[in-house]
């Protein structure tokens, strides 16, 4: 039982407003032998004594809570101690959290004595001191962060103090499964460089920074609510360098920068600590990786900037309330006078201290190895997310890929099984056809922007393949990760995708127009997945294969042959595999030549072909002597794999086909600079995205079978 006799609490009439800060307060006594029971919508920040303790909870599906169980003996300052939550509800649509109710729920006990709880022992404050009305940090995320301390930095000021509503249907407390997150202070000592800033009005730049526009109900303020814009003022500023590697403390006066490098991409909540020697506007902006001697921003669709406002002559010690992705940062001065004491990060990762480590003599393998370790710590804190920064999501496919790295690394499931318990906690509510599950979650769902409503009949977006590759995870994870698991507890979400699917299939057995959004690779291959394509039939062919031999359903089996032997009959034309056909005005379905690189290894992985024939004798050099992380020979009329996941299909057909050589060449080609720049891996090689990507920690994977160490 996780609470006795706590409920759930939030400031009264602020439970459903968006971007609300609120904070709670408790005394109590000795706290030796205690453990504080905690969990809220959306976030909370733990404090004892002033000291940091946890940030949380961890996500899961509507209607749940994981609860965290954090032993607080360690903080213990004798007869009198004090607790202080402070809790951020976003109640916004996102791809990272669900919209919910905001609430929290705390319960101090000593074996099964109560000592403190919500609703009986904690006052709530609504301090004031962060902004309500900012901008989206981006539109798969939630608020920027503005903080105003000009009436003092206590978050549990009696002046604040507010009345209490105790929610009604809670969401029901669940276990947490995830390993609880690593943090450790990293301070920096110097700056790199500095100068003034000048306002140039010649200059580009970004006013927002989304991905996709947000429909009415996402969840923002209008520009004329929103009055401070911290990420476009610092881009609208020319940077004049005239300041050298600085030792901190150093004074910076209005208009005044500098620029500090943690070395490598760092993930977690930036602390500052400075001194306003007069009533300062302080911005602290970040990136991923720009110039030590000039900041910029990289092209990735977040708003990466700070701003405090500080009273004068008070020393500030602040950190984030929200974990954020940085290499390099610039502090900035908007008006006023400041004393630089200190800024640093706590970090916020899985912790590494029991990865599985390995003696690499290629030190090109060796630091991509390196990346990758810390490129999945910071991606599978309480479940596996696309990046840290930009949208903390938990995107199926790329879990497919992730989950095989913290097997690797740890052996255990710990991460995935909170993912997938997830995905068997969600409920339709009628946004997806029925049998569908969400592209990524726990998330809210959001509209088909591709004008698709009519068409398909749902109102929000979808992938159809990736609710397939849940079904490859689902298969690897209960034969080769955690075996003991329960077969029959993915039943429901298994048999209902593949009723799903059964209505979309053809006279021939293929799937043809799958609705919204049909997504096989980031190439020009994602031009030609209507009406049938044969990249998605082998992976349906492999799906229903996965579901034989978890449910021992004949049926399926046969139902797998036959997509898999029809899809090679009609894509195949002599020499590569040929990505889709389409119905002509006569309803005929008539075959293209387009044709991709990501194709091919499809078909290589879920074709059912013998690559080692001589039938496909033209296509195996093609894979092995021209396609690669670098094109061999110029090919126009194959596609190239982009990124993902064309480059992580190519290794694991290069895999299958025990072409081991080939894998390693491939991945010091594609990630072997990486960890040089950010000590990461990321989404692109281009640079462009998220530098610090999860399914790109993958690599590590790919070493260990071509080494043959796994």
């Amino acid at each position: 039982m996780f609470f006795y006799q706590a409920k759930a609490v939030y400031p009264q009439g602020k439970e459903c407003e968006q971007n609300t800060f609120a904070t709670f307060r408790a005394q109590t006594g000795s706290l030796r032998g205690t453990t504080l029971s905690i969990t809220a919508a959306s976030f909370y920040q733990l404090y004892v004594n002033g000291k940091f303790v946890a940030f949380g909870p961890a996500r899961t599906a509507k209607g749940y809570a994981r609860v965290d169980v954090l032993p607080l003996e360690l903080y213990d300052n004798g007869d009198q101690n004090e607790i202080t939550v402070a809790v951020v509800g976003y109640h916004v649509c996102s791809l990272s959290t669900v919209r919910q109710p905001s609430f929290l729920i705390a319960e101090l006990r000593r074996g099964n004595e109560v000592l403190c709880a919500t609703g009986r022992d904690f006052t709530a404050y609504l301090p004031g001191c962060k902004l309500q009305k900012t901008v989206r940090y981006s539109v798969q995320r939630h608020f920027t962060e503005i903080w105003d301390f000009r009436d003092g930095t206590d978050l549990t000021p009696d002046s604040a103090r507010v009345p209490l509503s105790v929610l009604q249907n809670p969401p029901k407390p669940i276990e947490r499964r995830a390993p609880y997150p690593y943090y450790e202070d990293i301070l920096l000592s110097q700056s790199v460089s500095g100068g003034t800033l000048t306002f140039d009005e010649e200059r580009p730049y970004r006013k927002g920074a989304y991905s996709f526009q947000p429909f009415e109900d996402w969840g923002t303020f209008g520009d004329d609510e929103t009055v401070s814009h911290p990420f476009v003022w610092i881009q609208r500023r020319r940077q004049t360098q005239t300041r050298e590697a600085e030792a901190l403390p150093l004074t910076l006066s209005e208009n005044d920068y500098v620029i500090l490098d943690f070395s490598r991409i760092e993930t977690g909540f930036p602390m500052l600590s400075v001194l306003a020697e007069s009533t300062a506007d302080l911005v602290v902006a970040f990136s991923e990786y720009c110039s030590p001697t000039e900041f910029s921003f990289t092209r990735m669709n977040v708003q990466n900037a700070l701003e405090y406002l500080l009273p004068a002559g008070q020393t500030v010690n602040a950190m984030s309330f929200e974990p954020y992705v940085m290499r390099y940062v610039i502090i900035a001065v908007r008006s006023g006078s400041v004393r630089l004491n200190s800024f640093g990060i706590k970090t916020f990762m899985h912790t590494v201290a029991d990865a599985r480590r390995v003696s690499l003599e290629d030190p090109t393998l060796a630091a991509v190895y390196r990346g990758a370790v810390r490129t999945f710590a910071h991606n599978a804190v309480d479940l596996y997310t696309d990046c840290p920064s930009r949208e903390r999501a938990g995107w199926l496919c790329d879990s497919y890929f992730t989950a095989k790295t913290e097997h690797a690394l740890f052996g255990n499931t710990m991460v995935e099984d909170a993912f997938l318990e997830n995905y068997r906690l969600y409920r339709n509510e009628g946004e997806y056809p029925d049998g569908m599950i969400p592209m990524c979650f726990p998330a809210d769902p959001h509209l088909d922007d591709g004008g698709h409503v009519i068409k398909y009949h749902s109102k929000y977006k979808f992938i159809p393949q990736w609710s397939m590759w849940y079904v490859l995870e689902v298969e690897d994870y209960l034969t080769h990760r955690n075996p003991t698991a329960s077969v029959e507890q993915f039943r429901p979400s298994i048999e209902g995708l593949l009723d799903f699917y059964s209505r979309y299939e053809n006279e021939d057995g293929l799937l043809e127009a799958l609705p919204s959004w049909n997504f096989v690779e980031w190439s020009r291959a994602n031009e030609w997945t209507q009406d049938v394509s044969y990249p998605t039939n082998f992976l349906y062919a492999q799906v229903l294969e996965c579901a034989y031999r978890l449910f021992g359903n004949a049926d399926d089996l046969r139902r797998a042959n036959e997509v898999r032997a029809k899809a090679v009959e009609q894509s195949f034309n002599g020499t590569v595999f040929l990505d889709h056909a389409v119905r002509d005005e006569h309803h005929h379905l008539i075959r293209l030549n387009d044709c991709s690189e990501a194709c091919q290894y499809y078909a290589i992985l879920f074709g059912g072909i013998d690559i080692q024939s001589e039938k496909y004798a033209k296509l195996h050099r093609l894979v092995t002597e021209i396609f690669g992380a670098t094109r061999r020979e110029p090919m126009p009329e194959i596609a190239e794999i982009n990124a993902f996941i064309g480059a992580y299909l190519r290794l694991e057909a290069l895999l299958k086909m025990k072409e081991y050589k080939l894998v390693l060449r491939d991945v010091k080609e594609f990630f072997g600079e990486m960890e040089q720049k950010t000590g990461t891996l990321w989404e692109y090689r281009e640079g462009k995205g998220s530098r610090d990507h999860g399914f790109a920690s993958y690599a590590l994977v790919a070493i260990l079978k071509a080494l043959r160490l796994d």
